[in-house]
């Protein structure tokens, strides 16, 4: 009888695949909901069952909502980052590697940005920015006033892990690079362009639903790659590529 433990196999690149899936469902999803939201008397409501996923559509998928599932799915990917960058830190904790604390920094800043995610904390922003640097002047692309400490606390950061980053082999260096500027992309300069739309078309029209529903996808699509990025860094410190064991 084999005393072996059991093994789970993860598969990095079909980690990616799936989660790239999804994040093109929920896109779809989320269009088609404000397409039938913004095109009423096109189509018909059959009775009750019908009616109720027809709402479900246009409110419970919809990626510029709050506590729904587009919202569900991004605090998931976000807290993904945060377990494996703290089980690197771990890693890098028991070799005494000198970027070790840099490590449990990402593991701290995904947590805060899942956190984030589920609870909004950055939206309380909108308003003590707009009355500080005078929205009169700040509209436009400002208009969710959020960004400008957003902006900052971004600059801060790629300060504070330049030298982590140097340091990083040309495989990582690329790969964290383009992850981190998809997720930065979609998270500041597609909620300055989502500020525009909203300050010249307004919030309720299908444009601005079909922008926000796309934007959000590259917030995603770079979790997505952050996690990938991870997973492929990890398989340098375990054996066999990268297994679970129980």
């Amino acid at each position: 009888m084999s005393n072996d433990a059991p093994v789970i196999k993860l598969n990095s690149k079909r980690i990616l695949l799936i989660l790239l899936g999804i994040c093109a469902l929920l896109v779809g999803l989320s269009v088609w909901g404000q397409y039938l939201k913004y095109s009423a008397g096109t189509y018909d409501i059959r009775g009750p069952i019908h009616e109720f996923f027809i709402d479900l559509l246009m409110h419970s998928f919809y990626t510029d909502s709050e506590a729904n599932v587009p919202t569900y799915f991004n605090t998931i990917v976000l807290f993904i980052p945060a377990l494996l960058a703290a089980g690197i830190a771990s890693l890098k904790n028991t070799e005494k590697d000198r970027f070790r604390f840099q490590w449990m920094g990402l593991a701290l800043v995904f947590l805060y940005l899942s956190l984030d995610e589920a609870s909004v904390i950055h939206e309380k922003l909108i308003p003590p920015m707009r009355a500080l640097f005078n929205y009169e002047r700040f509209g436009g692309i400002f208009y969710f006033a959020w960004v400008i400490p957003g902006m900052a606390a971004v600059l801060i950061f790629a300060l504070a892990y330049l030298r982590f980053f140097l340091n990083l082999e040309n495989k990582y260096k690329f790969l964290f690079f383009i992850s981190l500027f998809i997720y930065v992309s979609g998270v500041i300069g597609g909620e300055m362009l989502s500020g525009h739309f909203a300050g010249t078309i307004g919030f309720k029209n299908f444009t601005y639903a079909t922008y926000t529903s796309v934007e959000e996808s590259l917030e995603w699509i770079g979790c997505s790659l952050i996690i990938y990025s991870f997973l492929e860094y990890i398989k340098q410190y375990l054996p066999e590529g990268f297994n679970v064991r129980l």
